[in-house]
């Protein structure tokens, strides 16, 4: 790996899609480059806003590995010409780069894309596509456990009927034995949001296991899930760490997704209330509560305000509350809800620094004060980071 003395120019990229692939926007960067990059990035977002100007910005924990790491893969499928694409959309585009050989992929990863594109051609699937609604497979979604060193794959497809489907699937399971399941996720709306609303099995099952730190995880088709497990469990044993429980709190885990931060705080905690909004999350995390043994989680499927409001009038006080929105941030009316609380401490883990400079600003606003904040290079190679800030009430 490059030394911190080189310079980008001196540097060659890694990867065999540069630079017509945008995924990687720092893969012309040596590492050290790359979390400076990312360090600052945080720093400009909070230096738009003078209450958090005095907040220190430290050096990004770096990841284990900064190649082959990500065990969760999402692809869009299209035809260009006579070649069949598996890869991403150019930024603000429909038009598709193939990524099918990416070198932040987990090996067994791209083994299957290849021989799953063959596949494809032999038995003539026809790809979607967007602009005349013709073609059948919209997109993959790959989840590799670095734990058990298995494979979870989903096709999603335009239609239910899908012929082919169990065909590809039987063939993929006798390719690699460590295909445990093949599902199949059906999206009958236009458009490029993955998912749709129901899911079939085609071979195997439709879940798969990873450990996260001292946790195991089950992770069903289409619940999200960190592509980079040795990162996640670093960020949740800091949100341990700065949450400083002893025992007798109630915490109020807000977009908690499929439980990972609430087990953690879960055996230093009273009680633990975690709250999404999607169905097919809280059943996983209900699911991974029993799993590692925790019985002191409560795990609600709602709108955040409206169970916000619950948690008030049901629990006698609620003293951490855990933040952990998608890229948009916390909508006003949540954070105004969640202010009604007066929770002592809040700790707010984001994978955007803009919306989280935006929401930390309203929060210093409402009577919260900052103390620290740590980020993570969950995506090496990639311009995103990851950051935790713990808030205190003043």
């Amino acid at each position: 790996m490059a030394q911190s003395s080189q310079s980008p120019g001196d540097y060659i990229p890694p990867c065999p899609h540069y630079p017509d692939c945008f995924g990687c926007s720092y893969i012309n960067l040596p590492y050290p480059q790359q979390l400076a990059r990312k360090r600052e990035r945080v720093a400009l977002a909070l230096a738009n806003y003078p209450g958090l100007t005095a907040l220190e910005v430290p050096a990004v924990v770096r990841s284990p590995q900064r190649l082959g790491y990500r065990s969760r893969v999402k692809l869009v499928v299209r035809r260009s010409h006579h070649t069949l694409l598996a890869g991403l959309y150019v930024p603000h585009s429909h038009r598709v780069v193939d990524i099918s050989s990416c070198p932040v992929h987990s090996p067994a990863v791209n083994r299957v894309i290849h021989y799953l594109k063959g596949q494809i051609e032999k038995l003539g699937i026809a790809p979607y596509d967007e602009e005349s609604g013709a073609g059948e497979l919209r997109y993959l979604d790959i989840r590799y456990s670095l734990w058990r060193r298995d494979m979870l794959l989903t096709l999603v497809t335009r239609h239910d009927h899908f012929p082919q489907g169990r065909e590809l699937a039987r063939a993929v399971k006798r390719r690699f034995s460590f295909v445990a399941g093949v599902v199949q996720n059906i999206n009958e709306e236009p458009g490029n949001v993955i998912w749709g609303k129901r899911f079939r099995p085609l071979a195997g099952r439709d879940w798969i296991m990873e450990r996260v730190g001292f946790l195991k995880l089950r992770f069903a088709a289409g619940v999200f899930s960190q592509a980079n497990p040795p990162v996640a469990a670093k960020l949740y044993e800091t949100v341990f760490g700065l949450a400083g429980l002893t025992g007798q709190e109630t915490v109020l885990d807000l977009y908690c997704g499929v439980g990972p931060i609430s087990l953690y705080l879960a055996g230093a905690a009273r009680l633990v209330w975690g709250v999404d909004e999607n169905d097919l999350s809280i059943s996983a995390a209900k699911q991974n509560g029993r799993i590692n043994g925790v019985s002191n989680c409560r795990f609600f499927t709602g709108d955040v305000v409206e169970k916000i409001k619950e948690a008030r009038r049901m629990l006698p006080q609620i003293d951490r509350v855990i933040l952990n929105p998608t890229r948009k941030g916390v909508a006003p009316e949540a954070l105004e809800a969640l202010l009604s609380l007066e929770a002592p401490k809040i700790l707010y883990v984001s994978c955007d620094p803009d919306t989280l400079a935006r929401d930390l600003d309203r929060l210093t606003g409402g009577g919260y004060r900052p103390l620290q904040l740590r980020s993570f290079d969950m995506f090496p190679q990639t311009e995103e980071v990851e950051t935790v800030v713990l808030l205190e009430r003043s």
